[in-house]
């Protein structure tokens, strides 16, 4: 696994709205849904790749809840979920945990991209893909603040295939090792996309 996740490291640059940060490196490792859990479980528990504290992101609020959980239960580490249906209160009683270092792991959605300051964070983790690559910008870019070097593994299968030519345009420039199914894609050859890069929205955040 190891070989699998640092020979596509590469950092990309930042400025522009849909740009990453300079001092991101960008992982993308194609992964089927029925493995990404797995997958998530043999990184956290890595001491190679595992880079505490980490930002997961998923796609829904219930996905959030429920791969916390999976997360404490699979690897026995505190794990917190944060989204928009949690009260205020908890949101902030989870954050504080998470900042002060009793929670290495938070599972979040989109929310998390608005107006939370997250500095001390060096690693995030893309379980599910955003809806366009102006969030995954957003979120990736959480793994890095005031030119810190972060870390962002990318899990990447056809269920964001309508987001296959942007990313792999981000990644190309950036001189990134793509993975070889997102390359070969017949959603990545062909113009696939409409105009905005954008996909059907999940569930709310």
């Amino acid at each position: 696994m190891a070989n699998s996740l640092m020979k596509n490291i590469t950092v990309i640059s930042v400025g522009k709205p849909n740009c990453p940060t300079k001092a991101v490196k960008q992982i993308p490792i194609w992964v089927e849904t029925k493995h990404k859990k797995q997958k998530l479980f043999d990184i956290l528990t890595s001491k190679q790749h595992f880079s505490p504290p980490t930002v997961v992101y998923v796609g829904s609020r219930l996905g959030a809840d429920l791969l916390s959980n999976a997360i404490t239960v699979a690897t026995g580490m505190k794990a917190l979920s944060i989204h928009g249906e949690k009260p205020m209160k908890e949101r902030r009683e989870v954050m504080s945990s998470f900042l002060m270092g009793d929670c290495p792991v938070i599972v979040a959605t989109g929310l998390l991209d608005r107006g939370v300051n997250l500095f001390s964070v060096r690693q995030v983790i893309i379980f599910d893909m955003p809806n366009s690559i102006r969030e995954y910008v957003h979120q990736i870019g959480r793994a890095s603040r005031l030119g810190e070097e972060g870390q962002a593994i990318v899990f990447v299968n056809e269920e964001s295939k309508n987001l296959f030519p942007e990313l792999v345009e981000h990644l190309r420039s950036s001189g990134a090792a793509i993975p070889r199914e997102l390359q070969n894609s017949r959603y990545t050859v062909a113009p696939a996309f409409r105009g905005n890069g954008q996909r059907k929205r999940k569930h709310g955040r």
